[in-house]
């Protein structure tokens, strides 16, 4: 009896596997003060905040996509689910 090829799976982009970085917030020391409007820095802070929580779940997105691209493939080759992989 001949044994069959497993099928090979896809590899997912690269898009959806790499984790994203922020920049720490840096700036020369200029000794200068200015003032700006309240609202305006409270706008800007509070995008901030939205910017770092997007890449947080993209961070959370990209690691949820290589665990199943390892569980999967484990499947493939093993045919038994790790431990680490989630059951339905």
């Amino acid at each position: 009896m001949a044994r069959t090829e497993r099928p090979t799976l896809p590899t997912r982009s690269a898009e959806l596997t790499a984790t994203e970085r922020l920049k720490p917030i840096g700036h020369p020391e200029t000794g200068v003060f200015v003032q700006v409007d309240k609202g305006w820095l409270d706008t800007v802070l509070t995008r901030f905040g939205e910017a770092i929580a997007a890449v947080t779940r993209a961070n959370a997105r990209a690691g949820a996509n290589k665990l199943q691209d390892a569980c999967t493939h484990a499947i493939f080759e093993t045919g038994v689910a790790p431990a680490n992989c989630a059951a339905r």
